[in-house]
């Protein structure tokens, strides 16, 4: 990955890149399904989903005052298996947190930071994990939030992979499939189909490659695509999902991209951005309105001067046009949008999000629509 120097648009990129870097499988004969964990999203606390390394978990946590508790299992393990935490939290989101099995034992220990970024519809988390006794750097870890007020519906992590050897190339990706709830089937299939549609332009990439093509691919080198999610919104009426693409076909760096999915459990259909908002409103101008000032206002931290955004080259990527905020989600801070890479910025800023504020838009919201979940 190519790195911004300045800790915001690190920070902003790395996290977004962190929903579908989730993935590191091994050349497998052909495609396969399989449950990843247990159900997600019905417990008390604030739940995350990350990983260790390598390692996927899923974690539950609670905040109050500076402590921090909660409990976290990994995938391959399974959620009969959880490992408890407790800890501290300072001010600025610094925290240590000890887990125990248990039996009561220590194994291991989270440092890192919370963060709460104005951009994101959750917190996600960075650090260090480290094992009993082991001092300096541990592995390196992040959770991200997922916003999940489930009442009785349940969500599950599948999971898809597939090689073609012949072409030194891996297809994997996850993706959440409901149960309990109102035409959970029916959102099903088409994530599902969503999922398998990326999968089949990669194939389609992957024909075109000439033998003199993969010969030129290192031993250490792969094409690939991954793809992740993250939940941005859901309850028993509303989901919003967010799904980073990752691929790699040669050249100098990844590519990533973006597609979004929000679904209305009671309809059993997928919303369309118009139909978040009154008959014949604009729309599009307001929330490019609101976009383009906020991108071009952001300034890099270190040095305070602005960084470009939305600016110059990149101007056309914030206009009004359907395909420049065909990526969007509710949550429960307004409308979020993303901007994949090389939209607004170049590529070294990674994707950017905006979230249009309920407030911004209520004069033009349908009354009773999904904008009303972010009041």
């Amino acid at each position: 990955m190519v790195l911004s120097n300045a800790f915001y648009f690190y920070h902003t990129k790395e996290i977004l890149i962190m929903k579908t870097k989730l993935f590191s499988f091994g050349a497998v004969a052909l495609l396969f399904l399989c449950a990843s964990g247990a159900a997600f999203g019905q417990k008390a606390g604030r739940m995350f989903t990350g990983s260790v390394g390598s390692s996927k978990f899923e974690m539950t946590i609670e905040r109050d005052g500076g402590s921090i508790t909660g409990d976290y299992y990994y995938r391959k393990s399974g959620s009969t298996k959880p490992l408890s935490l407790s800890g501290s939290i300072a001010a600025d989101g610094s925290f240590t947190m000890q887990e125990s099995d248990a039996a009561g034992k220590k194994t291991g220990e989270f440092k890192g930071k919370w963060h709460e970024e104005a951009n994101d519809s959750g917190a996600s988390l960075e650090g260090q994990w480290l094992k009993p006794g082991e001092t300096g750097e541990g592995q390196f870890f992040y959770a991200v939030e997922q916003m999940i007020f489930f009442a009785k519906t349940q969500i599950t992590t599948r999971e898809l992979k597939e090689a073609i050897k012949a072409k030194k190339a891996t297809l994997s990706a996850e993706y959440p499939e409901l149960t309990g709830g109102p035409n959970a089937a029916k959102f099903n299939a088409l994530v599902k189909a969503a999922v398998m549609s990326s999968f089949a332009g990669f194939r389609k990439d992957m024909a075109s490659l000439t033998a003199a093509d993969i010969k030129n691919i290192g031993p250490e080198m792969g094409n690939y695509i991954e793809v992740g999610y993250s939940v941005e919104y859901a309850d028993d009426d509303l989901i919003s999902v967010n799904f980073g693409e990752s691929t790699f076909e040669g050249g100098a760096h990844p590519n990533h991209g973006t597609f979004t999915m929000t679904y209305d459990l009671k309809a059993g259909r997928e919303l369309k951005l118009a139909d978040l908002f009154k008959p014949g409103a604009k729309y599009l101008a307001k929330i490019a309105d609101y976009s383009k000032r906020d991108l071009q206002g952001r300034k890099d931290p270190e040095s305070g001067e602005n960084s470009g955004l939305a600016q110059d080259m990149w101007a056309d990527g914030v206009k009004p046009t359907a395909d420049n905020y065909a990526n969007w989600n509710i949550t429960k801070k307004g409308l979020l949008i993303t901007f994949p890479p090389y939209q607004v910025a170049a590529y070294a800023f990674g994707p950017q999000t905006v979230i249009v504020p309920y407030s911004t838009l209520k004069d033009i919201a349908r009354p009773g629509g999904a904008l009303e979940k972010s009041k």
